[in-house]
């Protein structure tokens, strides 16, 4: 089948959605803990308890969609019933019912719409990665499709963050800071639901006439418990595939705790404005513009994990050299030009590095469909891609879970105003946030580096399964 630009550019829309859905890992802990006063370590459990249902959703939402058989082909069914719970539960996420007061409500409403999202997102997310191992077996290939799906996801992701402090949380008469202007955030959550509706739609429909292409590629056998367990542990047995799903978790465990507490490290901890930070993130979403441009070249004739590992080494390095600087008095001081600019670089270096990553990942977990389909005989990317969506959203779970305990473990105020935090809970957010953030993302490097397909062997496969 031959990839056009269309084509990459009708699934690169998807990644709007992915995008908007990821900013809010930025904003719901501080939104339901700062703003709602729902307690920190209760908010990051209630994303939490999410990961539980995912460890079940995700696999099994890719073992149904390998097996399902209609006139839409195997995924479109499943990005179809998306659209309604995703954009419901997204939407109520920011505008919980006046009936829903104190903390055992907030708790139990957070919980129900990280449920429904996640379990949507999960739907659409698998079905859209599975798409990618069948559309295309080229190496390469693959890689392209997932750049332009990452460059609309941090655009977007990043160019929400830019509205929402420019736009959305600005200081009022009423609320001179503009972090716990809870009306921003509402405003932001239906702005978010309609460029959700848009991309599932767009990216649904768009490869929609791909799916009489994709029926060669059916799974065999009845639906039923025995039949998923053995898929499931088919895939799992691969150790490539338990190196990527595992250094997967670990990376995006890591992402999320550095996403959950985002805003306190740039609001509290380095005492940014609004509208400084609106600069920053505005450095983070030009950073994914020349990410087309970044893989072609790094990416040309490499190996997909010497590429991914050598892009986190050095996002960890540019992430952490700041806060480790700072906590040793030997950063410039805060309020200060020098500072403001030297976070706008990193910020953009940092983003395209974690870009990087997050594409050749995401390309080398595609390219275990090849070396499943050799030793079983069936074609399990809804499974294989289940692991992508599993290891991503762990992301806020544990991330959100981590970061609400390391708030609670340094006494972190709610509704706290910017400056009257003091000095030593500052070091204390600075001195657990980086080496924990740290030893996380090292660990997944090390799973990781036991990834086996490489250009030669996905080649090889290619050629036993006669298709070289």
């Amino acid at each position: 089948m031959v990839i056009t630009r269309g084509t990459r550019w009708a699934f690169g829309s998807g990644g709007v959605l992915y995008g908007v859905v990821y900013n809010a890992h930025y904003f719901v802990l501080i939104y339901y803990s700062q703003v709602l006063g729902l307690q920190p370590a209760l908010a990051g459990l209630a994303i939490g308890i999410g990961l539980v249902f995912d460890a079940i959703t995700d696999p099994l939402v890719g073992y149904l969609s390998d097996s399902t058989r209609s006139p839409l082909g195997r995924r479109h069914p499943w990005l179809y019933a998306a659209i309604v719970p995703l954009c419901a539960s997204f939407y109520f996420l920011w505008h919980p019912p006046s009936f829903v007061q104190g903390h055992g409500a907030l708790f139990a409403w957070l919980v129900a719409c990280n449920i429904i999202l996640r379990t949507a997102l999960t739907m659409f997310l698998v079905s859209a990665y599975a798409i990618v191992a069948e559309l295309t077996q080229d190496y390469d290939e693959r890689t392209r499709l997932l750049t332009l799906f990452f460059s609309f996801y941090s655009v977007f992701a990043n160019g929400m963050s830019v509205l929402i402090y420019a736009v959305w949380l600005v200081p009022t008469a009423t609320q001179p800071d503009g972090v716990l202007n809870a009306s921003g955030y509402q405003q932001a959550g239906l702005f978010g639901t309609l460029l959700i509706f848009a991309s599932v739609a767009i990216f649904t429909l768009s490869l929609q006439r791909y799916v009489p292409h994709l029926k060669q590629f059916r799974a065999a056998g009845q639906v039923s418990v025995a039949g998923f367990v053995r898929q499931v542990g088919d895939v799992l047995r691969s150790r490539s595939a338990r190196a990527v799903m595992v250094g997967g978790v670990l990376y995006y465990a890591g992402t999320g705790t550095y996403v959950a507490l985002w805003v306190y490290i740039y609001s509290y901890f380095w005492a940014f404005t609004s509208s400084q930070m609106t600069l920053i993130v505005i450095a983070m979403a030009v950073a994914a513009l020349f990410l087309p441009s970044v893989m072609k070249r790094w990416c040309r004739g490499r190996d997909k994990k010497r590429v991914a590992i050598g892009s986190l080494l050095a996002a960890i390095l540019v992430n952490m050299l700041p806060i480790l600087m700072r906590l040793l008095d030997a950063f410039p001081a805060n309020g200060t030009t020098a500072l403001l600019w030297v976070m706008v670089v990193a910020g953009f270096v940092e983003t395209a590095l974690f870009l990087v990553f997050d594409t050749t990942w995401q390309s080398m977990t595609a390219d275990l469909a090849e070396r499943t389909e050799l030793y079983t005989g069936r074609r399990n990317e809804g499974v294989i891609s289940s692991a992508i969506t599993f290891a991503t959203k762990c992301a806020d779970a544990i991330g959100a879970l981590i970061g609400g305990a390391l708030l609670a473990v340094i006494a972190f105020p709610t509704s706290a105003t910017v400056g009257e935090v003091s000095g030593d809970v500052l070091f204390k957010l600075g001195l657990v946030y980086g080496p924990v953030v740290f030893v996380i993302w090292v660990f997944a490097i090390v799973a990781l580096n036991r990834y086996g397909i490489s250009r030669a062997r996905h080649e090889q496969t290619l050629a036993q399964l006669g298709r070289a």
